[in-house]
C-alpha cells in the first residue's frame, strides 16, 4: 500500500522545468547566462530580459502549457 501511495505522490508531484532538469535549477542556467554577457558572448541587453521570462516560465509552471490554439496575434 505505501508503494503505490508512493507512486501516486511521484505522479502528482511537479515536474522541473527543462532548464532546471538540465542545469539543476533556472538561477544556475541564469549565473551561467550572465557569465557569458560578461564574457561578450551574449547579449547584456536582451538576456536580462529573457532570463525574467523564463524564470517566470519556471515558477508558473507554463512550460508545461500546450496551447493548441495560440495567443491570438497572427488573428488580430
Amino acid at each position: 500500500m505505501l508503494q503505490r501511495v508512493a507512486k501516486l505522490e511521484a505522479q502528482l508531484a511537479p515536474r522541473l522545468s527543462p532548464i532546471a532538469a538540465l542545469y539543476g535549477s533556472t538561477e544556475a542556467f541564469a549565473a551561467d547566462c550572465m557569465a557569458e554577457v560578461d564574457a561578450g558572448k551574449l547579449c547584456g541587453t536582451d538576456m536580462p530580459i529573457i532570463l525574467d521570462c523564463l524564470r517566470r516560465w519556471d515558477r508558473e509552471g507554463s512550460w508545461d502549457v500546450r496551447r493548441t490554439t495560440g495567443n491570438g496575434v497572427w488573428g488580430r
